[in-house]
């Protein structure tokens, strides 16, 4: 049933490897699955909705780590993505066996840890090329377009444990293609690694902030929409689904992306409307716009950091660490601001995400990249 998105991403004909291509797309469904998780975990274990964020913490806490030390430790070869698929499927299976809360916390660690793998190699494969990226990029959209609705009603209808069955399962389908998977980056030889410049240091902080404030909205969308904004847990999906559709078309643009830092900011503005305005309309609307605002200024980031940066390869890892590290912080800020109320995890959240926005545009504005040789730490 969930196989459905990566079907269709095939027929798109991208140009990475379709190892890389299936592996993305099904930790992409992992991630995706997180923010209805939150209220179906909360159910099942009988655990307060703001406790339950701690179980996409831990997620991408292993993410996090594993974004940062693998550029350092491991080379992005066929057989570390086989093990990022097998310990994703093992931690899937688990989550749905165990049944204590605590337990299911560890497991959806080590689940990150597999994210992080997979991760790590789709963008060292790609970092760098424009083109590449924007097949990266355009998988996160389109499989959550589809995969939204049927996840909430997986949950809906099943429970959360049939869920994390249908997520262990679907790590087997890239393992198809390992073995015909040839990555690029492999060849490249090892290198020392490098401090980042000053700029890349600032736009690597102003990522870490945008992910800490958007993920601290965003794991607690759904039950926004559901608390409240009034709205079904099916509809609630279909707006998921809608700013994941949103971001398509601006994740496969080719063109180039002045001033990315706009649309970080407005994807900002978007997260302060979702938890203050508790209106269907505005719900309806801001998801949708923060998907396309998302997908049309992250990639425009990375090329900004590959631009202000004299080793570009170093800092994709660096740049996918730091994001998950803000994700890992958003969701237990976002948890202590929406027991206190949804406007507050609003101001908050959405101000973060608006002022590091702001940051980038006066990062790409006033430090340009002939300058960068005069840098301290390049």
């Amino acid at each position: 049933m969930l196989q459905a998105p990566v079907r269709l991403l095939f027929a798109l004909k991208p140009k990475i490897p379709a190892g890389v291509l299936a592996a993305t797309a099904v930790s992409t469904v992992v991630f995706a699955a997180t923010p209805f998780l939150v209220k179906g975990v909360a159910v099942d274990q009988n655990v307060n909705v703001s406790t339950v964020a701690v179980i996409s913490t831990a997620q991408l806490a292993g993410f996090m780590l594993t974004s940062w030390g693998a550029g350092r430790l491991l080379r992005p070869r066929r057989r570390v993505m086989v093990i990022a698929l097998l310990l994703g499927l093992l931690a899937n299976a688990a989550s749905a066996l165990t049944p204590w809360f605590s337990l299911l916390v560890g497991i959806r660690f080590v689940s990150g840890v597999s994210l992080g793998l997979i991760s790590w190699i789709a963008w060292s494969e790609v970092f760098g090329n424009d083109e590449k990226v924007g097949d990266v990029a355009v998988i996160g959209p389109i499989v959550g377009t589809i995969s939204a609705p049927l996840i909430a009603t997986v949950i809906d209808v099943s429970g959360t444990d049939l869920l994390f069955l249908v997520l262990a399962g679907l790590h087997l389908l890239p393992l198809a293609f390992v073995r015909e998977t040839h990555l690029e980056a492999a060849a490249r030889p090892h290198r020392e690694r490098h401090r980042p410049t000053r700029a890349a240091t600032a736009i690597l902080i102003c990522l870490g902030l945008t992910t800490l404030g958007g993920s601290a909205v965003f794991v607690f969308a759904a039950v926004i929409g559901q608390d409240d904004v009034g709205l079904s847990a099916l509809a609630v999906s279909f707006a998921f689904s809608a700013n994941a559709l949103a971001g398509a078309p601006s994740a496969r643009y080719r063109g180039a992306r002045p001033l990315p830092g706009v649309w970080m900011t407005l994807t900002g503005v978007c997260a302060l409307l979702i938890a203050t305005v508790h209106q269907p309309l505005v719900f309806w609307l801001a998801l949708p716009t923060w998907g396309f605002a998302f997908w049309m200024g992250i990639p425009g980031v990375y090329s900004l950091l590959a631009e202000r940066s004299h080793y570009p390869e170093e800092r994709a890892g660096d740049a996918q660490a730091i994001m998950a590290a803000g994700r890992v912080i958003g969701p237990l800020l976002g948890g202590a601001l929406y027991a206190w109320s949804a406007p507050a995890l609003g101001i908050v959240g959405g101000g973060v995400m608006a002022l590091s926005g702001l940051g980038m545009i006066y990062v790409e504005w006033r430090i340009r990249p002939e300058v960068l040789g005069d840098l301290v730490g390049a």
